[in-house]
């Protein structure tokens, strides 16, 4: 199937990635995964929607090592993740003493009754591995019931599991490719999205993931290679992320960290938030402080890896100066080696701003 029109492709590819059915594997052939989380990171979801998690898959040999790379990648994404399991709970006032692991057990009880399959001997014996700077990776649990409760850890309202393919991985081993796909899509309760330069070919073993499959137009140039957020160079990513630092983008968390850590600026910025143009456009910017109207924007060298992305961002800026906000770019490779200058061109633009609305 192949969507022509930009405007209704980008709402339908949202709602078909984002609503996949869990248990089931979905092929998506013309598209990557960076242009799909270029899309996803713009789409409006409520707190309670499925999470989509990108990640690219290896060249293997067996199933088994198919779904053991996923493992590895959903715990080291639940790592990362910590103190925030299941999309909303927090269990950042847990710390590695008797008191701590006391409260992480009841705020997990809690949970266990909010999510369905949740397992509490697992999540208690997880929390005490990531509470000892470990992995949650338990020992002997099956990898079925592994994969399922790291899944719930990162998605409690539902995970959609983005696997972009090189051709050399699909190529590889077919009958453990698909095998995998199929498996853990039933082990883990989500739904399996996985992403072909080109659809395989209508036979066994491709077949029995075919049946669905969209094409994207490789000349819809609203779809293909467009920006419609920031490129992301990381492997793993969650998609769409609204209302705080990207917990797996380290630029955003640092900076972050550093605005919370100034007085004057901590009350003002608020993260991930999209914002109304006079042009009609929602934008989603990096940080923003509303009544001064400033945005912050982080960039890095591979978000401009191409002509399309650097129009577009030139685009963004000029839907948000008409509608009154200053747009400061800084570069990501700034806010790792001198977060403290970033810091102090931020608060000239906000006494700037502040002078503006008084």
């Amino acid at each position: 199937m192949a969507l022509a029109q930009a405007s209704v492709f980008r709402t339908s590819l949202g709602e078909i990635v984002l609503g996949a059915a869990p248990t089931t594997v979905l092929a998506l052939g013309g598209l990557d995964g960076s242009s799909l989380r270029r899309l996803l990171d713009e789409v409006e979801v409520s707190p309670e929607s499925p999470r989509a998690l990108f990640a690219r898959i290896a060249p293997a040999p067996t199933t088994e090592a198919i779904v053991e790379q996923v493992i590895e990648l959903f715990s080291n994404t639940v790592h990362r993740l910590w103190p925030i399991w299941f999309t909303d709970v927090s269990f950042a006032a847990c710390h590695n003493d008797n008191l701590g692991q006391l409260a992480a057990t009841l705020i997990a009880r809690r949970a266990a009754e909010k999510f369905s399959g949740f397992s509490l001997a697992w999540t208690e014996a997880a929390i005490g591995l990531v509470l000892n700077h470990r992995p949650p990776r338990v020992r002997g649990a099956l990898p079925a019931v592994e994969l399922a409760q790291l899944a719930l850890a990162i998605g409690g309202y539902g995970l959609v599991l983005v696997i972009d393919f090189e051709d050399a991985c699909a190529r590889s081993n077919p009958y453990a490719v698909v095998h995998a796909l199929e498996w853990i899509a039933q082990h883990a309760r989500c739904a399996v999205v996985a992403l072909f330069p080109v659809l395989p070919p209508h036979e066994p073993p491709f077949d029995r993931i075919l049946y669905g499959a969209y094409v994207v137009s490789g000349d819809d140039e609203a779809i293909v290679g467009h920006p419609a957020a920031k490129a992301h160079t990381e492997e793993v990513w969650l998609a769409p992320w609204l209302g705080s630092p990207h917990p797996l983008s380290e630029t955003e968390q640092r900076l972050a960290k550093a605005l919370r850590s100034d007085n004057e600026l901590a009350p003002l910025f608020g993260c991930n938030q999209f914002v109304e143009t006079v042009r009609g456009s929602r934008p989603k910017v990096d940080f923003v402080w509303t009544k001064g109207r400033f945005v912050i924007e982080l960039d890095g060298y591979g978000s401009h890896g191409n002509h399309a992305a650097f129009m577009y961002d030139r685009h963004r800026d000029y839907e948000l100066t008409l509608s009154g906000y200053t747009v400061l770019r800084l570069a990501n490779d700034e806010i790792a080696q001198d977060i403290r200058k970033a810091v102090e061109k931020i608060r000239d633009i906000v006494h700037l701003c502040r002078d503006r609305i008084k």
